[in-house]
């Protein structure tokens, strides 16, 4: 270890640290403008845009928790203690660096930005969504961004590369089974209005339709195979037989998803825990594998 790791170390965390300190601090009272809507509304129809709408905006609401939590400072804080005791400080290293970048990107996607007029919202993926989402860049996003450059720089010279690509290959194996999901819920809830905040405010409790959406895809992800899984060609194994873990471990890890639907508050902070917790792990496993015995390998013919 050099001698220039330990203060790339403090400098990350710092920078980490900034936006929920940040956050936490005392607000002056401002000046606000009150805008005058009568039977605005802004619909977006059945286009790849409107699918595109509920997961920008779990992914903003997931970042906003995120630095509400101190989530960015306390990764680093874990890669940083945890690198120190492995030879695999390299790959933890990478891991932190990508949770912030993902924060750091995550945080200016919201799908619900206001249009000059005050009443109606910007259409998704168009030129204006791209011009706002390019404008909400601030200091936040650069303090994660230089926190994410400095863990690299900690930890570029020691470890090995995450074990066959898996960590890349489950992330985009459950971005494809969130569309598949939201794709899903078009054929049960014909007000789409609700989907644009995303699935974690659609559920609602007193209501069939969504219970059942979350049923279904509870059974879903129960099969270990799922269509993401499946294009990404990875499975869910048992850890200690590398075969079909049984329904009671597939149950088990099934159940992550739907708590994360049916209680968004609680449901965030398991879905960060879960997550934080394939950092440090060489198979990068995360806390619903340890509990359910279970981990995800490569589907080679």
């Amino acid at each position: 270890m050099s001698r220039s790791t330990p203060l790339a170390w403090l400098l990350s965390l710092a920078a980490a640290a900034y936006p929920t300190w940040d956050l936490h601090q005392p607000e002056d009272g401002g000046e606000y403008t009150i805008h005058g809507c009568v039977g605005a509304f802004s619909g977006h129809g059945r286009e790849l845009a409107h699918l595109v709408s509920p997961p920008l905006a779990d992914a903003y609401g997931l970042a906003c928790s995120a630095l509400q939590w101190g989530v960015p400072a306390l990764a680093v804080l874990a890669g940083w203690l945890m690198s120190a005791g492995t030879r695999d400080g390299g790959m933890i290293g990478r891991r932190v660096a990508g949770l912030l970048t993902l924060l750091a990107v995550a945080g200016p996607l919201s799908p619900s930005y206001t249009a000059d007029d005050g009443c109606s919202t910007i259409p998704v993926l168009t030129n204006d969504w791209f011009a706002a989402v390019a404008n909400a860049y601030g200091p936040y996003e650069s303090a994660l961004l230089l926190s994410a450059l400095l863990v690299l720089a900690a930890t570029g010279t020691g470890g090995r590369p995450v074990p066959d690509g898996l960590t890349g290959r489950r992330a985009v194996a459950f971005a494809f089974d969130y569309l598949f999901f939201v794709t899903f819920l078009a054929a049960l809830e014909p007000r789409w209005s609700r989907l644009d905040f995303g699935l974690r405010n659609w559920v609602r409790l007193d209501e069939p339709t969504p219970l059942i959406a979350v049923a279904a895809m509870f059974l879903y992800v129960l099969s270990g195979r799922t269509f993401g899984k499946q294009l990404m060609r990875i499975r869910v194994v048992s850890d200690t037989t590398g075969h079909w873990p049984g329904g009671r471990r597939a149950a088990v890890r099934a159940l992550v998803f739907p708590v994360l639907v049916c209680l968004p508050e609680f449901g965030l902070i398991v879905l960060l825990v879960d997550g934080l917790w394939a950092v440090p792990d060489p198979a990068a496993r995360t806390l619903r594998d340890r509990l359910a015995g279970t981990r995800v390998v490569r589907d080679l013919p």
